[in-house]
């Protein structure tokens, strides 16, 4: 009778989290390697002039260079620099501008579709309802693991080769984590 609720348990909340793990599998996997590519934004850097605009007071060259640039996004703010440097944030994308040469680099950026929104479930960045929902999914995964223990006997189940891979699961976060507070 035990093994048999168990066996429900699993199977019908097994189902019902399949999304849910492929969403956070996905963005696990994404969050993981963030140094090595942004999963979140799409990026590009172009280059281009507007001419040399000289030297002067920020206030006379700021309307100068945006009337030069006509960034087609909204501009949010300039920074001076620089004596040599402005840079314009806009909507999307940032310019670099050198007042000397008139030089351009501009780096846009734009969220990508579907990564920018399971990380920003992943990381519950959102809180609100999300959270209860990555409770309820964490809470249906502990249930998963527990059931999971009781499904299968003999050799291959908690008694043999099911237990020796359980403790492995154990014991791996155990030495990594004091790995790192060793090193």
């Amino acid at each position: 009778m035990f093994r048999r609720v168990c066996r429900f348990l699993h199977r019908e909340l097994g189902f019902l989290t399949v999304g849910l793990t492929l969403v956070y599998a996905v963005s696990g996997i994404a969050v993981n390697h963030a140094h090595h590519w942004d999963a979140n934004y799409r990026r590009t850097r172009e280059e281009s002039s507007i001419g040399p605009v000289g030297a002067g007071p920020t206030e006379e060259i700021t309307p100068r260079v945006l009337e030069l640039l006509a960034p087609a996004e909204p501009v949010k703010s300039t920074w001076r620099a620089a004596p040599d440097k402005l840079q314009v944030f806009a909507e999307g994308a940032r310019y670099d501008v050198d007042l000397a040469t008139g030089s351009v680099v501009r780096d846009g950026f734009a969220k990508r579709s579907l990564l920018w929104d399971v990380n920003f479930m992943h990381l519950n960045s959102g809180k609100g309802p999300w959270t209860g929902i990555a409770d309820a999914y964490a809470g249906i995964l502990i249930i998963l693991a527990i059931s999971g223990i009781f499904l299968v006997k003999g050799r291959k189940g908690l008694a043999g080769r099911g237990g020796f891979l359980m403790g492995l699961g154990f014991v791996l976060p155990l030495i990594y984590a004091f790995v790192i507070r060793s090193g």
